[in-house]
């Protein structure tokens, strides 16, 4: 190959890398978004920590807490006791809390519930799955879904009860 021929080759290769970069790039930024309030939440199935498979759009009409969590997770750990206090408390008043585990096994996730003595349902997400439909990042991140299926609110990091209690208030069905 002459020199000029070369040359050419060269900027034609460099050319299709930089196309080839920026179309991952924009196929990374643009391949889906966090759901936002006013966003219908995605539908998923997963199976319970007690062996049965559930979907989301089993629990319309119901307002739902959507937590994703580790039993490794510190700020995980701390909100677990007021989250099993607003599941009792709403429970029967039209409120579900789906506490997707995110990456463990159900023995991990069986132990930590039992020593938390925690009763609220735990759906297991061992592939990430969900977590990635939800683009969930840092944990615990929790969306708030209303009786329609519409997201209400979301928060990343940890819950205290008196924000547990303002956000399911939102959510709770409306008689």
């Amino acid at each position: 190959m002459n020199k000029k021929t070369r040359y050419w080759v060269r900027r034609l290769i460099f050319v299709v890398l930089i196309v080839m970069v920026g179309y991952t790039i924009y196929q990374m930024s643009s391949g889906g978004k966090q759901p936002d309030r006013g966003d219908v939440s995605p539908n998923f199935t997963l199976t319970t920590l007690d062996d049965k498979k559930m979907s989301l759009s089993d629990l319309k009409g119901k307002g739902v807490m959507l937590n994703f969590w580790g039993t490794w997770c510190e700020p995980c750990k701390a909100e677990m006791p007021a989250m099993e206090q607003v599941y009792k408390k709403y429970q029967d008043k039209g409120f579900e809390i789906v506490a997707v585990n995110v990456g463990e096994s159900d023995v991990a996730v069986h132990s930590f519930m039992k020593s938390y003595n925690l009763s609220f349902p735990v759906w297991l997400d061992p592939d990430k799955d969900v977590t990635r439909l939800y683009r969930v990042g840092p944990i615990p991140s929790t969306f708030f879904i209303d009786e329609k299926g519409i997201v209400a609110r979301q928060n990343m990091g940890e819950l205290n009860l008196a924000q547990l209690e303002a956000y399911i208030n939102e959510i709770l069905p409306k008689k």
